[in-house]
This record gives C-alpha cells, sequence and structure tokens, in this order.
C-alpha cells in the first residue's frame, strides 16, 4: 500500500513537472522583462538582436487572467516571430484586478465598476515603448475581455495604432456599448471568432461567466461587418484552413484599410496554436487546423494583397 501511494505521488510530481515545463520552457531560456507604471505593471520581451525603430505588439489578456497566462496561452508564438524578424517588441499589460474597462457599459468587475483608466494606461506603455526603444508602429492584439478593449481603442484613440486583432470577441448591441455614439474612423483589423464559442456567442446574445452577465452582443458576423463598411472595403480574397476554419479578406485600396473575419466552425472560446494544446474544458474545443497567432503577424505584416 505505502509503495502505491509513493509510486502515485511521484507519478503526480513528475505530472506536474512536466506540464510546468510545458507551459514555461520559453521563459527558462528567454525571461521577460517587467517594468510598473504608477500601480500598473506590464511584461514584455525584446529580441535579443532587435532592430532599431522596431514595432510594439500589446497583447491584452482576457478575462480573470493575468498577463503572463495570455504569453502562454498563444503558446509564446508572438514572442517566438519577434525573434524571427527582430523588429518588434511584445507586450502583455496587467489589467487591474485582472481585467480591463473595455467597451461594454455592463460588466460585474471593479475595472469597469471603478471605471479605471486603461486608454490612458495604454498610452502610457506606448509612450514609455517610444522612450527607451524608439518604436515606429502600435498594434493591438485582445482576447476576449482584451478583444473588448481594442475595440474600445478602436474606436476612441484609432490613430495611436496601425491594426488591431481581436480574438473571441464581438461588438456590444447598442444599449451596451460605451462607443456607440462614437462614428468609427477606418481601421485595418482582423477578428477571429469560434462558432462553438459558449462564452461569447457567435450569432449574438448575453455573455455569461460563471453565471454572471457581462450584457449583450452584436453576432460575430455583424460584428465583423461593421468594420468592414467603417473602412469602405471590399472583398478581396478567401483562405481556408482544413474543413472547419475560413478566413475572409476585404481591402481599401483608396485608405489602405483592410479588414478580416475569421470564423472557426468546431472553435470554442480559445486561440488555437502549434505551441499550447492543453484543453480547458470550459474554454470549449481548439482547432487543430490554424494558428492563430502566426494569421494575426500575417495579417498585421503582409501586403494586402498577398493575403
Amino acid at each position: 500500500m505505502k509503495k502505491m501511494i509513493l509510486g502515485a505521488l511521484l507519478l503526480l510530481i513528475t505530472a506536474i513537472a512536466a506540464m510546468f515545463l510545458y507551459s514555461y520552457r520559453w521563459n527558462l531560456l528567454h525571461p521577460n522583462k517587467s517594468h510598473t507604471l504608477g500601480d500598473r505593471t506590464f511584461i514584455y520581451h525584446v529580441p535579443k538582436h532587435l532592430k532599431p525603430n522596431p514595432k510594439l505588439i500589446i497583447v491584452y489578456h482576457g478575462s480573470r487572467l493575468k498577463s503572463f497566462m495570455m504569453q502562454i496561452l498563444t503558446g509564446h508564438e508572438f514572442d517566438l516571430l519577434a525573434e524571427k524578424t527582430q523588429d518588434a517588441i511584445i507586450v502583455y499589460p496587467q489589467g487591474y484586478l485582472n481585467n480591463w474597462n473595455d467597451s461594454r457599459k455592463t460588466a460585474p468587475f471593479p475595472a469597469k465598476q471603478l471605471n479605471i483608466d486603461d486608454i490612458s494606461f495604454t498610452k502610457q506603455i506606448i509612450h514609455y515603448f517610444k522612450e527607451q526603444y524608439h518604436i515606429n508602429e502600435v498594434y493591438a492584439i485582445g482576447f476576449s475581455n482584451g478583444g473588448q478593449m481594442a475595440f474600445r481603442l478602436a474606436a476612441t484613440v484609432p490613430d495611436l495604432f496601425t491594426g488591431f486583432a481581436t480574438i473571441g470577441a464581438t461588438l456590444p448591441v447598442p444599449a451596451n456599448n460605451l462607443c456607440a455614439d462614437i462614428t468609427q474612423q477606418p481601421v485595418s483589423i482582423i477578428l477571429i471568432n469560434g462558432q462553438q464559442d459558449n462564452i461569447v456567442p457567435y450569432d449574438g446574445g448575453e455573455v455569461t461567466l460563471d453565471g454572471k452577465s457581462f450584457g449583450y452582443s452584436e453576432s460575430a458576423p455583424f460584428t465583423a461587418e461593421h468594420w468592414r463598411a467603417a473602412s469602405n472595403a471590399s472583398q478581396l480574397s478567401t483562405i481556408h484552413y482544413g474543413d472547419n476554419a475560413v478566413q475572409t479578406n476585404y481591402y481599401n485600396k483608396a485608405n489602405n484599410k483592410k479588414v478580416s473575419f475569421v470564423t472557426i466552425k468546431d472553435g470554442g472560446h480559445n486561440i488555437p496554436n502549434k505551441h499550447f494544446r492543453i484543453p480547458i474544458s470550459k474554454l470549449g474545443h481548439i482547432n487543430k487546423d490554424i494558428d492563430v497567432p502566426v494569421i494575426i503577424w500575417d495579417f498585421f505584416f503582409k501586403d494586402a494583397l498577398s493575403l
């Protein structure tokens, strides 16, 4: 009996160690840098041989997550891509008590209830990297609550950014949208949504998490059409990834704005990638044919006509 207990404990310890190495293997060789601005913090990755005037990519985590978790959930792929090109810094800011004061009026967390100024926090981050690294272009990526934060930035300070990407987020309905009265300027944006998302409904409706309501949202196709219309972009191309994921690209040559909508038919509320594939039941099925960080990277940095 004692041997069985010791064997079980050894197996558990081995499994925990394997999980730790799987999740943190990147950071063992590439420790993050960190910085504090007032009472707010962020971690970031700088390539070893950074080129002059690099790009800045700000990655906003989802609800209840930590900044380092967003780095893990994306498989460190943005860091890997930055290492490959040597011309981008990836920053993962920390939301107030793990959330962002996003584009919705309704949300049951302190960042919303206390009206935390995450737009000013974002501006401070950009200023810091301009001062320290002389960045020239800024991009925003957001997952879930972070995607809603990207929507708010795209509506209120679009000129600060060259492009946006959202994953698992849809626009709030007008009654729940802080930015409903703002005339949307054209922006380049890619939107990625799973049709089997059980937190942010693909077809629109009430957004709930653990029984708490975050208000009502539009459908994913309606959200994509909103941004396409704002940029007056025309359909350019369609890309299929296996049988269950399709990307439709739009472009307006006159203002050089591009919009892309990725539908993952079997996708849940997650970020499919090749380097982190631990299933989390609450977040649903992970599509195996699509690599979301790579698709976002290509959207940001490839010429529109090559998409």
